[in-house]
């Protein structure tokens, strides 16, 4: 029978636009110098992509590959939260985050021979509090202000010693001073004590309240804020932006001509202030107050890689012919990227002839894993639309023979059709037929893709009750 096909279903809240894939090259704009070639590694059997550019254009530019420490896109960030400290932007992360990328070093640390005893010496040693030169144009004394207004606690990180402990105990209170004042004034606006204007005071009455003139955030960046109190994004909901995201928008989009990468290192520790000694008003002031800033260096540094599946890597360096893999250092050719992913994945051969078709038809394929399928077609992308189809990949001759790669029962078939109904998708069977005069020898080379054909089958879960109600309307 013929098969009826759904409309595939939109995401009800979609976070992006939609930019254009990466265009196919053209034999005259091959050579050209403006084409760029995006960089990837092969480590441990895995292909990498370590570039933050290479990162944004793969995934932007056709949603190629998933990040290695997020769900999909890669966007995973040590800290939502950071702190201008001088010329360096730092990420502020809970103690307990931080005590558990010790446990990582130490397991590091012991994994390259280290004894116990070294490996807890060392680490001693390298997560003491680190005092951070912020000088400025004007000397220490303007930098200590700037800071000391900013945030009390990270006074303590312009000298250690312990001339400077009543100093920081005096701007502690006239910050528990101030909070106090300020949360009399209005309980109703926690965000009155930071300081934002609207437009000139003779005109707007929250002038008095935000008295100075907000930062310049760059659109583009503002975009990719999520707002705290809504399911949304800042720029549609209208909400302001608090301390902490203001820091890490400046930081992601660089506007203050800062260097993030000289403060990699480093990350400020939150870690619990001293117990009170149960004043009232002592209690109230540190539910509004955070803990106490330290600064330390970081012991296990974390950072978001692009992985790319072998059908991912393969069509861009043979279909687009815009990436180039390097395998110890040196770059592997096209010939040679091939006979590697056939020897680690022995049923490459098939599974990129049909994501090399799925492609070409503008779908967007995804590993089909976690649907226990082979790839998962989206329109689109990910972002925009739901999956329409789940695709088992089968390798036939011309008579539709052959041994399966996944061979099915009754039993497993239903099964299969059921849980992809129940996701609100459709099952497809793809065959990837092989001419009957092809010889082994022919699929050592990528050449052997034109002479395959590839033809869809979908599978639809027969219901009595529903197809004996069908009879009945007609």
């Amino acid at each position: 029978m013929e098969a009826v096909f759904q409309a595939p279903k939109r995401r009800q809240k979609v976070y992006e636009s939609f930019e254009s894939p990466l265009p196919v090259p053209i034999a005259k704009e091959a050579s050209s110098p403006q084409s760029l070639i995006y960089k990837a590694e092969v480590i441990n059997q895995h292909v990498i992509v370590r570039e933050p550019d290479h990162i944004q254009a793969l995934y932007g530019k056709g949603y190629f590959g998933k990040g290695v420490l997020s769900k999909s896109r890669p966007e995973y960030s040590i800290s939502d939260r950071w702190e201008n400290i001088g010329d360096k932007y730092l990420p502020v992360i809970p103690l307990s985050k931080y005590q558990k990328h010790m446990t990582w070093a130490h397991s590091a640390l012991l994994s390259q021979g280290l004894d116990e005893e070294v490996a807890s010496q060392v680490l001693q040693k390298l997560t003491l509090p680190v005092a951070l030169n912020v000088r400025g144009e004007h000397g220490q004394e303007h930098v200590g202000e700037q800071v000391s207004q900013k945030s009390p606690e990270l006074a303590s990180f312009q000298s250690p010693s312990s001339e400077n402990l009543s100093q920081d105990q005096l701007m502690e209170d006239v910050a528990e001073a101030e909070d106090i004042s300020d949360e009399g004034k209005d309980l109703e606006c926690p965000q009155a004590k930071i300081p934002r204007r609207q437009g000139d005071p003779l005109y707007d009455p929250l002038a008095e309240l935000y008295s100075q003139e907000p930062e310049q955030v760059d659109p583009n960046a503002l975009a990719k804020v999520k707002c705290k109190r809504h399911d949304d994004w800042i720029v549609h909901c209208g909400c302001r932006l608090d301390e902490s995201q203001m820091m890490s928008v400046l930081f992601k989009s660089g506007l203050e001509g800062c260097d993030p990468s000289a403060a990699h290192g480093y990350v400020l520790v939150e870690e619990p202030s001293e117990e009170d000694d149960g004043d009232p008003i002592h209690d109230k002031v540190s539910k509004v107050r955070t803990g106490k800033l330290v600064c330390r260096i970081n012991p296990f540094n974390m950072m978001e890689y692009l992985q790319l599946s072998y059908e991912e890597a393969f069509f861009l360096v043979y279909a687009l012919g815009c990436l180039s893999i390097y395998y110890d250092g040196e770059p592997l050719s096209v010939l040679q990227v091939w006979q590697m992913f056939c020897s680690v994945q022995s049923s490459f051969e098939t599974t990129y002839a049909a994501y090399h078709y799925f492609r070409s038809k503008g779908w967007v394929p995804k590993s089909g894993i976690k649907y226990g399928t082979d790839l998962l077609l989206y329109r689109k992308g990910p972002p925009f639309y739901h999956a329409s189809y789940s695709v088992v990949v089968e390798r036939v001759d011309e008579s539709f023979q052959g041994a399966p790669l996944r061979p099915f029962s009754w039993r497993s078939l239903a099964a299969l059709s059921r849980t992809t109904g129940n996701v609100s998708k459709e099952l497809m069977l793809c065959y990837v037929i092989m001419p009957s005069d092809m010889k082994t020898e022919e699929t050592s080379t990528p050449e052997f893709l034109k002479r395959v054909k590839v033809q869809e089958l979908i599978v639809s879960r027969w219901i009595s009750s529903r197809e004996r109600t069908e009879q009945d309307d007609v």
